[in-house]
């Protein structure tokens, strides 16, 4: 059995655990879960209120109870094997209750989470997708500061990757208020026998390599990259790739605090930059009525030399009857500026957090904290990897890699080098129409509108929302 130290991460869902089928039994799960929907939960303004877990007691006969609201749960391979973890806390701590809210479908969990952001009655440990409005929780002491517990404990701290954490540094807020449980790379899965039979040698890492190789496939008779942009998250998160290897994932925040506005110059070059391939060539010319199940068709089918997703399609792209060119597809990081070069190795991915209660106190605190390393060390990671093919974001795991595919294991090695992370960009918006609202406008260069008029459009949803 052949052992190797590597970097994981942890993919999935933006509001869904979405389970992978690189390595383990797992089960497919929709594009649209996995990054798109980061802004349904956590909207409701907060009221002050007191924790749904209670302590009952003091001193070494205290009796705990923990409340859980995750969206683990369901019957898939990485939900028993969190079970198996709250088991094995159960066991070592017999007199505390366990209460487990969690829900697998979407609108339940918000719906328990918006109850409980408006009351205040925050589980021990929860989730609030994105980052646009924690700051008003922060400021409402719901969710903890979790900085000084990964300072304390260097192995379990020190073993998130560095992108990750940053991600849940709320700006105007000191400290991290978020463990990541959950992440993976959105990545360019390309056909590696279509490249080289258009005289590209090897994947391109630089943008003017990349448009020269779109150039070379779209001569050779091949659409470049499969885009369904009726499906408008696919053109969006095009866009999204860009705009982090061009201003960096810092940049995005800047926006959602209006400190950046999109028709700054900088931030229409982003779009320029897409509008840039259209009108190179590099979409079937029929994508912007073209769906994304489309799309991944005309990849699988090797009419497509390459298709922008996330590690939760590895399961169809390996398997022959879905995909017959499975044996030619490898994966890559998007494409870097060369003027840009300090952006390199910001990358989009998808990330779902565990948060605990800014209002828990001594032995619950402790507890509960116990519990959230348990759940989130290089054990647990080394599992969810291995059987679930779920990734953790850690840099500490010794991941057998002849439980898994090697397109799993490239991915899971190249979203480890990552410096700094974001998700769709409007994840940072305290706007929640901006998701669409950047998707649609995006989506209307495919239809001839240009990067400007795309940037005054999304900038005009801002305006017309000022406070």
């Amino acid at each position: 059995m052949r052992m190797k130290k590597v970097t994981a991460l942890l993919l999935a869902s933006a509001m869904c655990v979405g389970a992978l089928a690189g390595c383990g039994n797992s089960s497919d799960t929709k594009e649209t879960k996995a990054a798109g929907d980061t802004q349904a939960a956590g909207e409701t303004k907060a009221a002050d209120g007191t924790d749904a877990a209670k302590s009952e007691g003091s001193g070494d006969g205290e009796k705990v109870t923990i409340r859980l609201l995750t969206r683990m749960a369901g019957t898939t391979t990485q939900v028993n094997i969190y079970n198996d973890i709250i088991n094995e806390f159960k066991e070592k701590h017999p007199d505390v209750t366990i209460v487990d809210d969690s829900q697998s479908d979407e609108s339940a969990f918000n719906n328990i989470l918006s109850t409980d952001i408006a009351s205040g009655t925050m589980a021990n440990i929860f989730r609030i997708q994105g980052v646009a409005n924690l700051s008003e929780y922060i400021d409402n002491g719901m969710i903890l500061n979790l900085q000084p517990y990964l300072d304390e404990d260097k192995e379990w701290g020190g073993g998130f990757t560095e992108g990750s954490l940053a991600y849940y540094q709320v700006p105007g807020q000191e400290g991290t208020y978020a463990v990541p449980m959950e992440s993976g790379l959105i990545g360019v899965y390309y056909n590696e026998d279509l490249f080289k039979a258009a005289g590209v040698d090897k994947f391109p890492e630089t943008w003017t390599e990349f448009t020269d190789a779109i150039t070379k496939l779209k001569d050779s008779g091949v659409i470049p990259i499969a885009m369904g942009a009726q499906s408008t998250y696919m053109a969006g998160h095009l866009h999204d790739q860009i705009f982090y290897k061009w201003l960096g994932t810092e940049a995005a925040k800047l926006l959602g605090t209006r400190e950046k506005k999109w028709t700054d110059s900088d931030v229409v070059e982003t779009l320029q930059k897409e509008k840039d391939l259209i009108d190179l060539g590099a979409f079937d010319a029929s994508a912007a009525g073209i769906t994304d199940d489309i799309a991944m068709t005309q990849f699988q089918q090797g009419e497509a030399a390459m298709v922008i997703t996330g590690p939760w399609n590895i399961g169809t792209f390996t398997d022959k009857e879905k995909t017959p060119v499975a044996d030619s597809i490898k994966v890559a990081k998007f494409p870097y500026f060369e003027e840009k070069e300090e952006f390199k190795n910001e990358d989009m991915q998808t990330l779902s957090p565990y948060m605990v209660s800014g209002k828990l106190q001594g032995k619950e605190l402790d507890l509960t904290i116990e519990l959230l390393k348990m759940l989130t060390n290089k054990d647990a990671a080394k599992r969810y990897a291995e059987e679930a093919a779920f990734l953790i974001p850690r840099t500490d795991i010794d991941l057998d890699e002849s439980k898994c595919s090697p397109l799993f294991v490239e991915n899971v090695k190249l979203g480890g080098t990552s410096t700094g992370i974001g998700v769709d960009i409007f994840d940072f918006d305290p706007l929640t129409s901006m998701q669409d609202r950047t998707r649609n406008s995006i989506v209307s260069m495919f239809t001839g509108a240009t990067a400007e008029a795309a940037a005054q459009e999304i900038q005009g949803e801002v305006d017309n929302n000022a406070k």
